[in-house]
């Protein structure tokens, strides 16, 4: 060998010694883009402006980002989870989050108005406080039927809680015609949105049936209604709130991670918790729903059949399409999830970060994709704990904050090629726009759409490359579709830089000469797409390639 062309050009293995690394990999690869297998640059970020109907500010702390729609953006200093409303057509247009205190709820004229949030899910309520009938004349007449009363708490958008809990006190013998009073206790305080109540009562087989709908704010009530024109059965006896810090159940502290699954269900977790929502009914989390893992839960990410719960760790499954029929399996791997913001939907798989690596995940098991790589050590240099993930035209896209330097990566995962290349600027959020597919990001606090403007300054150095005997390397070409942007070439010999060249045409240009050695090095700095390059000792070589 007494040269060598590249005409494909691939990412980066720290992990593999330079000179043993395959033809085409580099040691360095900095804002390459390498889909088509030429050498080309990433486009640069455009920054746009702040949407108009902005909830939040977009700052240099802003960690979360979301675009409900054109004219209705969210942005966020806290790690918040936002979901849409599962309810096909929502009138109200609700959106769900997590993380930022309480779960919490809004509608999109509230969050694009003045922002305002309600607690999601409604409180249990208390037991009424007095049935209290009126006279009879029908004593000698007729065998009481014994009645029990409950109430439920109704939210403005039709939500309704779980039932008071039904007192013996209040149980009642009632006669056909007597009229009960019934004696409700306050409304809570807290923010929930509350506007009525709704009145229910034990039928002749001892089943709650609706009797009337009341507003929130009336003390009492009063029912003489025949049996035959009760309502519906008591449908929200099992719905509870989600797990809430400021509520009685705040050991494992507020529910986080909130995510969409099919067939409308919620999902989120507490602690060790898995919390589903019931289908469509976004605001109840029924106890008997609720899941239990191991480890405590990082995060949670959707699959096909149900959904990937990650941990501090081993990680597990769930799977299922009723939330009152989830099974769990526990993942033999110790793989485990160390930052709930490097999770990313790739749409067939999942990846997210592990202390070992990024790690490819499915319902067919886990995989960690840049074990050829990087060794353990060499990925603990970028704080693992500190990657933030977002999806882009099948790409890995992440950010990290390492030794006082912030920067960001790309991984392609596609075909097997497990493509890495580094970015020189890092995002604080992003959001992932399926629809316009497009990424949104937040730079140095300004908003940016990534990728879509004019050609990324690339660095990119191939392996050393090693001969069998001293040469000296007399001629190279670089070829280009255009040199309206010349790239510039550098040339090391031996780890000593020997030649930079700027290069303005497809044409063989001349090497120093002088010395010999036996490993060589090109590095390539520019924006402009390369297909080849050539080095050998004569030009006759390189016409022969």
């Amino acid at each position: 060998m007494t040269g060598f062309t590249l005409t494909t050009f691939g990412g980066k293995a720290p992990k593999v010694y330079a000179r043993l690394l395959p033809q085409d990999m580099a040691q360095t690869a900095e804002n390459v883009r390498l889909d088509s297998g030429r050498l080309e640059p990433w486009k640069d970020n455009t920054t746009i402006d702040a949407p108009s109907a902005l909830s939040g500010t977009i700052s240099a702390q802003t960690k979360s980002l979301f675009k409900y729609s054109d004219s209705l953006w969210i942005a966020h200093d806290d790690e918040v989870d936002f979901v849409r409303s599962p309810i096909a057509e929502d009138p109200w247009e609700r959106i769900y989050t997590t993380g930022d205190t309480y779960p919490r709820m809004t509608t999109a004229a509230l969050a694009g108005g003045n922002g305002t949030y309600y607690k999601l899910g409604l409180p249990d309520p208390t037991a009424i406080t007095s049935v209290t009938l009126s006279t009879t004349t029908k004593e000698d007449e007729e065998v009481p039927q014994s009645r029990s009363y409950l109430y439920t708490y109704v939210s403005a958008y039709g939500e309704e809680g779980s039932g008071s809990s039904p007192l013996v006190s209040n149980i009642v013998d009632v006669y056909s015609d007597q009229t009960a009073t019934i004696t409700f206790p306050s409304a809570p305080d807290g923010n929930h949105n509350i506007t009525k109540r709704r009145l229910y009562r034990t039928d002749s087989n001892g089943v709650y049936r609706r009797v009337k709908e009341v507003a929130s704010t009336s003390t009492s009530t009063t029912d003489n209604l025949e049996e035959s024109l009760l309502g519906e059965e008591i449908p929200t006896s099992n719905f509870i709130a989600p797990p809430d810090e400021t509520a009685s159940d705040h050991k494992d502290g507020s529910m986080l991670g909130l995510t969409s699954l099919p067939n409308g269900i919620l999902a989120g977790f507490a602690g060790q918790t898995v919390c589903f929502s019931e289908a469509f009914q976004p605001h109840a989390f029924p106890e008997d729903y609720k899941l239990t893992v191991k480890s405590d839960i990082v995060a949670l990410a959707p699959l096909q059949t149900g959904v990937l719960v990650l941990t501090k760790g081993k990680p597990a499954i769930i799977q299922g399409l009723d939330p009152a029929a989830m099974s769990m399996t526990e993942i033999d791997s110790t793989l485990s999830c160390v930052s709930k913001r490097s999770v990313v939907d790739m749409g067939d798989a999942v990846i997210y970060a592990s202390p070992d690596g990024l790690v490819l995940a499915s319902e067919s098991g886990l995989q960690l994709i840049t074990e050829s790589l990087f060794t353990r050590d060499q990925w603990q240099e970028f704080q693992p704990t500190s990657i933030i993930g977002f999806y882009y035209e099948g790409h890995y896209v992440g950010f990290y904050s390492a030794s006082g330097s912030n920067k960001g990566f790309i991984f392609d995962p596609r075909g097997g090629k497990n493509s890495f290349t580094d970015l020189n600027f890092h995002a604080t959020a992003g959001f992932n726009d399926l629809e316009g597919d497009e990424l949104y990001l937040v730079i140095s606090g300004s908003l940016v759409k990534f990728a879509s403007g004019s050609n990324l300054s690339y660095t990119w150095k191939t392996k050393k490359f090693y001969v069998p005997r001293p040469i000296n390397p007399a001629v190279a070409k670089v070829d280009c579709d255009s040199y309206s942007s010349a790239p510039t070439l550098k040339l090391y010999a031996d780890s000593v830089l020997k030649h930079t060249q700027t290069v303005t045409s497809g044409d063989t240009f001349r090497l120093p000469s002088g010395y010999k050695a036996r490993e060589f090095e090109v590095e390539l700095t520019g924006s402009t797409p390369i297909n080849e390059i050539c080095i050998y000792e004569s030009a006759e070589e390189i016409g022969g390639q």
